[in-house]
């Protein structure tokens, strides 16, 4: 089961690890969180997933993430992360692409002095997708036994959660069928975040 699978981590994890650096948007700016409503109408409208819908809402600062990047939870690299936004300041925002590992190389960041900036870049951020060649799945990815009920039930972690249900080589009927995540929804077993997520990621991919 995914829960069972060993991961590498990066001795330097929590300097990489780019999701917690945007949910206290903490990387330019100190402790000072960052909201904006134009970035959010905006990015939203387009099929961002935002950190405003997830469970407790974005209490330590806005961020968007692009799920049809996001790659596979378990890969030999380490942990995956999207291609994400998040404010810097009042008027300013970072771009940052996705990466196999959680890394962030110089190439991978953007920053923009305006909305404008940033949404003329917008088409370039939501094609980008991580090179085939760059990453590996852990063991081959799901068995060919395994579930997507198999999934919600061992994996605890939302986000590793969200990217195996992206990737998952659903059946057009039965219990591998995509039809086991609707009615987790519908059970309270799955979160409307986390389907949301999963929608979007599998509409771009």
């Amino acid at each position: 089961m995914p829960k069972s699978k060993p991961r590498k981590k990066a001795v330097s994890k929590k300097k990489q690890a780019r999701r917690a650096e945007h949910e206290i948007n903490a990387m330019l700016s100190g402790e000072t969180a960052y909201f904006s409503d134009e970035a959010e109408a905006l990015l939203t409208s387009r099929g961002w997933i935002s950190e405003r819908d997830q469970p407790g809402g974005p209490d330590q600062g806005d961020a968007w993430y692009w799920m049809p990047s996001q790659l596979p939870a378990y890969l030999e690299e380490g942990e995956p992360v999207p291609t994400s936004i998040y404010p810097s300041s009042d008027s300013t925002f970072v771009s940052q692409l996705a990466t196999p590992d959680g890394s962030v190389p110089p190439e991978a960041q953007t920053e923009y002095d305006s909305l404008d900036g940033l949404e003329a870049d917008l088409d370039r951020l939501e094609a980008y997708r991580v090179p085939d060649g760059a990453w590996t799945v852990l063991n081959g990815g799901p068995s060919d036994e395994e579930t997507p009920e198999d999934l919600i039930n061992s994996v605890a972690e939302e986000w590793e959660l969200i990217a195996e249900l992206i990737h998952f080589p659903y059946s057009d009927e039965g219990p591998r069928s995509f039809a086991a995540v609707e009615q987790a929804v519908q059970d309270g077993r799955l979160t409307e975040y986390a389907y949301r997520s999963v929608l979007a990621g599998r509409s771009g991919r």
